[in-house]
């Protein structure tokens, strides 16, 4: 068979989307000689997966493909493109597809974050956030299947578009290699000095959404820092449209004690869980809530809203808060922060439940699918 995967989203930089894609390909290919693969990259994206291993396997063929996501171009000359290929089956990594394409494809839903925060696209005018929705709703309702990431999605595809469930297939994620690549004590000490820390850290992984509630994380880690000395670390592409963060942060009071490091590598993320004493994921919505899930397999306690995906991935490795109760959130951190035996009780439930998510289970399950339809 010939597998079609739209992969134009494959490179680091395109945060959680990149990861599912580099990890899901990887593990597809070295599962899998047997069906071709034709990979349709930006040439960004090109770069970086031809330093592979597995783009090497002689099952594998790329198409550059220089058709930026979310665009005009993507619906208008994409199909003629794919099915130049002549691929059995495409394969989407996100729900965006183009509209016109009629050929058999599944399509992965990651969430349904801009349907149900609509805010979180607010530089969007009004007439593209429609055409967001019709397009996630065009690929729900065309796909052969789709694949959730949770069952928490799932749920949202079903509830929002009236979808069969028989036809949506939760597929769980998993936390990457790379947030825990070996991390020495000196390259974590080159962290404390360059950014001058000598306290407790709090962080924070992820995008500076508003979904993402950080200026209720910002509030309450100024109640924890008038108690305990602590810094609070927010890593991940700095979005400066987003101004109720960084005004939180102006009037926060504790302005010299948060840290904004912007997108880093995967060696410093791995020594920013290292370094960190509590991770805490303040999140309103969540398709899978990755980055908690990277932060056990490394070793740190998890924090984290009781909402959404995030009991259903975080199990009782988590201690749960209401997000919207402030208070609530900093008595959460300071239990962590002041608790040695809570803190190792949550590691090890931590390492537990991440050693039950892996990336081979997920491309087993994905090839199952695509043999499927």
């Amino acid at each position: 068979m010939k597998i079609g995967i739209d992969a134009r989203m494959y490179r680091s930089e395109v945060a959680g989307i990149g990861r599912y894609s580099q990890n899901l390909i990887k593990n597809l290919l070295q599962l899998d000689s047997k069906n071709e693969y034709i990979f349709f990259m930006t040439q960004k994206d090109a770069d970086e997966f031809l330093l592979t291993n597995e783009s090497k396997n002689s099952n594998v063929e790329v198409v550059i493909t220089e058709i930026e996501h979310y665009s005009l171009a993507e619906q208008l000359k994409l199909p003629k493109i794919f099915e130049a290929e002549k691929p059995d089956l495409m394969l989407f990594l996100n729900f965006n597809h183009p509209v016109n394409y009629k050929k058999k494809f599944i399509t992965v839903i990651h969430d349904l974050t801009l349907i149900k925060f609509p805010d979180t696209a607010k530089r969007t005018n009004a007439i593209k956030k429609m055409a967001f929705n019709y397009v996630i709703k065009s690929a729900c309702q065309n796909a052969a299947k789709i694949i959730a990431i949770s069952e928490n999605t799932k749920r949202d595809i079903v509830d929002i578009f009236h979808i069969d469930p028989a036809n949506v297939e939760v597929i769980y994620e998993a936390a990457d290699d790379k947030s825990v690549l070996e991390c020495r004590q000196e390259n974590v000490e080159e962290l404390k000095k360059k950014y001058k820390i000598n306290e407790q850290v709090v962080l924070y992984v992820g995008q500076y959404r508003p979904h993402k509630n950080l200026p209720t994380l910002v509030d309450a880690f100024a109640k924890v820092k008038s108690q305990i000395p602590s810094k609070l670390v927010l890593v991940g592409k700095v979005d400066p449209e987003h101004h109720r963060l960084f005004e939180s942060i102006d009037k926060s009071g504790v302005k010299n004690d948060i840290l904004l490091t912007g997108f880093v590598t995967d060696e410093d993320l791995s020594c920013w869980y290292k370094l960190a004493t509590v991770f805490v994921f303040p999140s309103l919505y969540e398709g899978f809530g990755l980055p908690g899930l990277e932060a056990m397999q490394a070793g740190t306690p998890v924090v984290a809203a009781n909402n959404s995906v995030l009991p259903e991935i975080y199990k009782d490795a988590a201690l749960y808060f209401d997000p919207f109760k402030t208070e609530e959130i900093s008595d959460k951190i300071k239990k962590v922060l002041e608790d040695e035996t809570l803190r190792a009780d949550l590691i090890r439930k931590g390492k537990v439940v991440a050693q039950g998510f892996t990336w081979q289970k997920t491309a087993e399950k994905t090839l199952k699918i695509i043999k499927q339809v």
